[in-house]
Formats: C-alpha cells, sequence, structure tokens
C-alpha cells in the first residue's frame, strides 16, 4: 500500500478494529469479521486507539 488514500483505508480499519474491541469482540472475531490477519489485529487495535484519542480532543 502505498499513497495517502491507502493510509486513510489503513487508518479507517484500524479506528473499525478499536471499536470492535470496546464492544467486547474477541481478536478472532475482529479478524473474521475485517478481514485481517489475526496476528495484526492486536496492532490495529492500539492504532485505532490512539486515532480515535486524538480525534476526541479538542
Amino acid at each position: 500500500m502505498s499513497g495517502e488514500g491507502a493510509k486513510k483505508r489503513q487508518q479507517a480499519a484500524a479506528k473499525r478494529c478499536a471499536a470492535l474491541r470496546q464492544q467486547g469482540c474477541t481478536l478472532g472475531e475482529i479478524a473474521e469479521i475485517t478481514g485481517t490477519d489475526r496476528d495484526k489485529v492486536a496492532a490495529r487495535i492500539k492504532l485505532g486507539e490512539r486515532l480515535l484519542s486524538v480525534e476526541c480532543k479538542p
């Protein structure tokens, strides 16, 4: 993946992973729902949490 569009898609996927985790989904369930490798889900969740925390601040 390269380019600005790819970066935005990756960030959106990370935010979705973080939201699913907050709803109580397991890593395996998140991997299945998003189509992401289970090994990468934890990193995506961490990135998504960071992105969401930055968005919420004024």
